[in-house]
């Protein structure tokens, strides 16, 4: 197991910079997910920590060592793909062994480090058959196999379950929680599933333009975002997002609409501009809560253990969920309640808004 330091990192092409000023922590032992919508950097990033890309500046430790400017094959490191990468021809047993083969390993630790990632994921009956043979998670187990037979410091995963269906990708989700759990490594994970993101990672960090909005456990992040990108970006449904003016003590959301805080938001002075944002399953079909307010339904996702319900506020589209059956007709007159305490407010700026407590 190894540290990771990135000290001001900073990488452009041509004129256009990637990664601008970046540095992170990461400690030994822990699985950090990067994630952030296309174009923000988080594979540039991890091929940079694989020496696979140099940065323009900046400084990459692993450890006690400068790895800034060392070649990709001298970082104890592994990196699994989005593409398996297995080689056609050669079975999983040859798949597995010939990177150890290069590097003069002895035949008898070469068994031995194959029967231990065999076991670890379910390959043995698997080692003398190509990866043709192989479905698509089969193939990326043989792919983290490979890492695994390397005995790293460090892993890296470029997305490696986007090209797997929707039940393989549980089924891989969790094997790699296992892997992490027994071997302990530091390992740092790409994705654009937030379910991945926030069921592996023991911190997650957000990126946009090159640049970290945010670094925290899952929980921190979707509870306490720490500005509106990220309130945004985290939780499946979107939050929901709604304008509002700060005025004598409360939140005026329409001429009509007034909900009065018990607690007073920080730094915030009388007309200011301010968001309201209010994840889905914070909304309640009833008048029970701190706040109440009229709706027309516009339509229901049924999902099985739970129901989405999309309605016109305002002329602006929310949503609800619920985790009960429902299913309101279009155009259905809805009374929703709201409890103050679940209430994000941001700033005109986007900047999380802090409330006197």
């Amino acid at each position: 197991m190894t540290s990771l330091t990135l000290r001001n990192i900073h990488k452009k092409y041509d004129k256009n910079t990637i990664i601008e000023n970046l540095s992170l922590e990461i400690a030994s032992g822990e699985f950090i997910v990067l994630v952030g919508p296309s174009g923000c950097g988080k594979s540039t990033l991890l091929r940079l920590v694989a020496g696979l890309e140099s940065p323009d500046g900046g400084t990459i430790m692993m450890g006690e060592e400068n790895v800034t400017n060392l070649a990709a094959g001298r970082r104890s490191l592994s990196m699994v793909f989005q593409s398996y990468a297995l080689y056609p021809h050669m079975t999983v047993r040859e798949n597995l062994s010939f990177g150890l083969k290069n590097m003069k390993t002895p035949a008898a630790e070469i068994e031995s480090r194959i029967g231990l990632a065999a076991k670890m994921l379910k390959l043995d009956e698997m080692l003398e058959r190509l990866p043709q043979n192989l479905s698509g998670g089969q193939r990326q187990r043989v792919a983290i196999g490979r890492s695994i037979v390397q005995q790293p410091q460090l892993f890296l995963f470029d997305e490696p379950l986007s090209n797997l269906d929707a039940s393989l990708r549980v089924e891989m989700r969790q094997e790699i929680q296992e892997l992490h759990n027994n071997l302990k490594n530091t390992m740092i994970y790409v994705t654009h599933d937030q379910v991945e993101a926030m069921t592996l990672a023991d911190k997650i960090v957000v990126l946009y333009k090159g640049k970290i909005e945010q670094i925290g456990t899952p929980l921190e992040l979707y509870n306490s975002p720490a500005n509106l990108f990220v309130a945004e970006f985290i939780g499946t449904p979107k939050i929901n997002l709604l304008n509002a003016t700060w005025q004598n003590g409360g939140l005026r959301l329409t001429n009509e609409l007034f909900f009065p805080l018990r607690v007073q938001p920080v730094g915030i002075s009388e007309d200011d501009k301010l968001f309201v944002a209010i994840r889905p399953e914070n909304i309640r079909p009833d008048d029970s809560g701190d706040f109440c307010f009229n709706a027309t339904t516009r339509l229901c996702e049924l999902q099985g253990d739970s129901t989405l319900v999309w309605f016109s506020f305002e002329e602006t589209n929310l949503c609800l969920k619920s985790f009960q059956q429902l299913n309101y007709p279009p155009r259905h007159a809805l009374s929703l309640s709201i409890d103050e305490q679940h209430l994000h407010l941001f700033d005109g700026l986007g900047k999380r808004v802090n409330l006197a407590r």
